[in-house]
């Protein structure tokens, strides 16, 4: 092998070498190949050829041909690339297929775009030659002019319509800001051969917007081996990222001619981006000041922009506005675009105060928006505004945003000091006023509903009253009406909800609940006749006869007999309701329960369970699950069961609890947890936690509410850590059942836990007796809990620990020792006082010449500065 590679080819086969010369020649040539010197590999190719004249060394030459060809177009020597196709065409016509691809890479290059895509006019072309036409089309044409004038495709052909429309974005895309419509493209499909293009004039879009993710974004989908894709490392350069190869001279030209050098200010800005929040008030304005200094100098068309983002980051931080303004080396221009920013900045914030100045800020973004014209003073998009605006205090404590609309209650409507801003229902409003669409009223209704029931029903009423057809107030309306016991009410607006939509499931459902309601509030009020009326409209549903509905149909005709006074039928009713249930004990609860709620108790009597049998109590869990099902299908009743069978049911569960389903131990708990029945709910959740699998949050959940107030910090720890467990398994209706009762009943704002320490009390709740007993130690969650919680005197007194009397008052001063010779009660007289006249907005002359008698005011003309 060492002498093939000593000497020629030709004096190798004259030696006689033979077939292992041959091969050697081969891996030669294309060793040549591989390693660029295609040259060197064309000549030893033709001494081969001319040595054996076989069709392997011609198939040889012929590759050793198309590999020089290849190697004249990376020079974009396309003109030298097709006189050397045209000479192996020629000599060697079988190569014709060989050449094919390679030609017409040439012609396209050469601009001799006609005989490239011509073949695309003709519908009969195959799927193949087509393919391979538009690839040629996706990796050359860089002239989209040029292929949008072709003549050999009629003008209407896609490819042509395509490439004028991405000639004309490229134009617009390149010379000044346009918009969306202009670059959507709707020409050019993901799977045509220009689409590259398509992505390139988004990503230009992008980087003159400064949308940089988005530039970002569009780059990537471009094809790498696509013509497109030559711009792409000069983009990323733009955007300053930086890769390991050195960009080629017209790249560099690019970027050097359509951005400066950045990194200075880039670095000025992170700087000063670290220096925010970690380094005195004197370091950040320093940093200010330097990052200023290189925006004048790297990018002055962004110097504006930039001190509008450094403004809102220092007064969001809470420095003092002229130390900044100075540093910036004057204000920002106050208009439109700087207030939508800083009252962005403050919501994110996470301040609630921050918050409700943050709508303050919207109000001057309104009014300037306004000004500037980008929209009406009482258009849709003023209305879009209010509602964002409400939807920010939305999000505070109920308390505080009453302590703030309470604040601004006496401020006149519509005058210089109107701060309706701070209240909600003034922005839900003005917001349905402006633009009373369905979602607007939604959102005014669910914040209504935190505030109180009557708020409720009153955004209800005005949302009926603006849109009658909505069916969403209606029903609203209509459940408020049932729960007042107001039916024929009730049943009003269930026939408006029938007319709108007959078969929503909830005017299904609430025509055989509104009847039922009506049937116990006539028997209460011994009517029996009315509520004969209305228990044959019910006997007359198809719903009423599905399921268990029957037998509390037939308990309803019991009721209405006894309140006629005719108890002849009521035997043979209760053999009746018991055999549609399939047990006796089952119908005595029901007729029991559903009595009671109809104040028809005294009627009904039922043995003590001590009188069952073994089996019959072992069914009681069972049975009242059954019944309280039922009650709450048929009325949403709670019904109140006998007190000894709830009893008897709790003793049953530990024994039995195996043989239910975890459907009916949830209602078992919270059959418990209504009826005060605490030691029911905790031995059905005890159950549910011992069953695991997704229905672990709801039965912890369960847990907390059936324990004793006084054990506040198990109950505490119970409901926190049911939040991170349904977070974490996306079960939204627990979650907000567990927020409800941690941030409401039990007070303990502030207490949320990880995964790992919700899933350590999970353990510790799974591992307590399936029984509660009174004596027994708690699991220790003090440790843990004393971490998460906050023991400031208001805290503690809400989670109804004992606080000193006057133990908060240095809280109530916000730190502000008190004289050591002033009395607390002085002290909290004087706070109170304070308190009321910077609400009334009473000057502290005024005030102090008011508590302190003989201090005269001073005079109105004298100037001080005061805090």
């Amino acid at each position: 092998m060492s002498q093939v590679k000593n000497i020629g080819i030709r004096q190798a086969v004259a030696a006689g070498v033979g077939q292992g010369a041959q091969a050697a020649a081969e891996a030669s040539v294309r060793q040549l190949i591989a390693n660029g010197k295609c040259k060197t590999a064309l000549e030893n190719a033709k001494e081969n050829h001319k040595a054996l004249g076989t069709q392997a060394s011609e198939a040889l030459l012929v590759e050793a041909y198309a590999a020089r060809i290849e190697a004249l177009l990376q020079q974009n020597l396309a003109l030298e690339a097709q006189s050397l196709i045209d000479l192996v065409r020629q000599r060697f016509p079988a190569a014709q297929a060989r050449l094919e691809g390679i030609g017409a890479t040439v012609a396209a290059r050469s601009g001799a775009l006609d005989t490239v895509i011509a073949p695309l006019a003709d519908p009969q072309l195959s799927a193949e030659r087509r393919t391979a036409i538009e690839q040629v089309v996706r990796r050359e044409v860089r002239d989209l002019a040029a292929l949008a004038s072709c003549a050999s495709l009629p003008p209407e052909h896609p490819l042509r319509r395509a490439a004028a429309a991405l000639d004309r974005a490229f134009a617009a895309v390149t010379s000044g800001p346009v918009s969306n419509d202009a670059i959507a493209l709707a020409e050019v499909s993901h799977r045509s051969p220009l689409a590259p293009w398509k992505f390139l004039v988004r990503a230009i879009a992008g980087f003159y917007r400064h949308e940089d993710a988005v530039c970002r974004e569009q780059l990537e989908a471009i094809a790498p081996d696509s013509a497109a894709a030559a711009l792409v490392p000069a983009i990323r350069a733009m955007l300053g990222v930086t890769s390991g190869e050195a960009p080629t001279a017209s790249a560099a030209a690019l970027v050097s001619q359509t951005t400066s050098d950045m990194a200075a200010l880039r670095k000025a800005l992170n700087d000063l981006d670290r220096a925010i929040g970690n380094a005195s008030d004197g370091a950040i304005l320093r940093a200010v000041r330097t990052a200023v200094q290189e925006c004048r100098k790297s990018a002055p068309e962004q110097l504006e922009r930039v001190k509008r983002h450094i403004f809102v980051r220092c007064a969001v931080g809470g420095m003092g506005r002229e130390e900044v303004i100075s540093a910036l080396g004057g204000p920002c221009r106050e208009d439109a675009s700087f207030f939508r920013l800083f009252a962005r900045g403050l919501e994110q914030s996470g301040d609630p105060e921050d918050a409700a100045l943050a709508c303050g800020v919207w109000d001057e973004f309104r009014k300037a928006a306004v000004r500037e014209g980008w929209f009406a003073a009482n258009g849709s998009e003023a209305a879009a505004l209010y509602l964002h605006m409400a939807g920010v205090l939305g999000r505070l404590p109920m308390e505080l945003q009453r302590s703030l609309q309470n604040a601004t209650g006496r401020q006149k409507k519509g005058g210089p000091g109107d701060m309706y801003f701070v209240s909600a229902e003034e922005l839900y409003r003005r917001a349905c006023t402006l633009d009373p669409h369905p979602e607007a009223f939604s959102a005014w209704f669910k914040w209504a509903s935190r505030n109180s029931q009557r708020q409720a029903e009153s955004v209800a009423e005005a949302w009926h009253k603006i849109r009658p057809t909505d069916i969403d107030p209606i029903l609203h309306l209509m459940a408020g009406a049932a729960e007042r016991k107001a039916f024929p009410k009730a049943l009003g607006y269930l026939a408006k909800a029938e007319r709108i939509d007959g078969v929503h499931p909830a005017v299904r459902r609430a025509r055989l609940r509104l009847l039922v309601g009506g049937v116990l509030r006539q028997v209460q009020q011994k009517k029996p006749h009315l509520a004969a009326e209305k228990l044959a409209e019910i006997s007359a549903l198809p719903e009423s006869q599905q399921g268990d509905r029957p037998a509390f149909v037939a308990t309803l005709g019991v009721l209405v007999n006894l309140a006629k006074g005719d108890a002849g039928p009521v035997d043979a009713a209760c053999v009746e309701i018991a055999r549609l249930l399939g047990n006796g004990i089952t119908a005595h609860l029901l007729l029991f329960g559903v009595a009671n709620a109809a104040k028809r108790g005294d009627q009904v009597r039922i043995d003590p369970p001590e009188k069952l049998g073994a089996e019959a109590r072992a069914a009681l869990p069972a049975a009242i699950a059954r019944v309280t099902a039922l009650a709450r299908d048929m009325n949403s009743l709670n019904l109140q069961l006998p007190w000894s069978y709830l009893g008897e049911a709790a003793n049953q569960v530990p024994r039995v609890g195996a043989s239910l389903d975890t459907a009916q131990l949830q209602t078992l708990a919270e059959a418990g947890v209504n009826s005060k029945h605490l030691e029911l709910a905790y031995a059905a959740s005890a159950a549910g936690l011992e069953r695991g699998g997704a229905t672990e949050a709801r039965f912890l959940l369960l847990r907390a509410r059936a324990l004793p107030e006084e054990r506040y910090d198990r109950r505490v720890a119970c409901a926190a850590a049911t939040i991170e467990i349904a977070r974490q398994r996306r079960d939204e209706q627990v979650l907000h059942q567990a927020v409800e009762l941690l941030h409401g009943p039990l007070q303990a704002n502030g207490v949320s836990f990880t995964l790992d320490e919700a899933g350590e009390i999970l353990r510790a709740e799974k591992a307590e007796p399936k029984v509660f007993a009174a004596h027994r130690r708690d699991p220790d969650y003090e440790q843990i809990l004393q971490q998460k919680r906050c023991d400031c005197p208001k805290c503690r007194r809400e989670r109804g620990e004992i606080v000193e009397e006057f133990e908060d008052l240095e809280d109530m001063f916000d730190g502000v020792p008190i004289p050591e010779d002033m009395p607390p009660e002085i002290a909290r007289m004087f706070f109170e006082e304070t308190r009321k006249a910077v609400e009334s907005g009473e000057s502290l002359d005024s005030l102090l010449a008011r508590l302190v008698r003989g201090i005269p005011p001073a005079s109105s003309h004298k100037k001080g500065k005061r805090r």
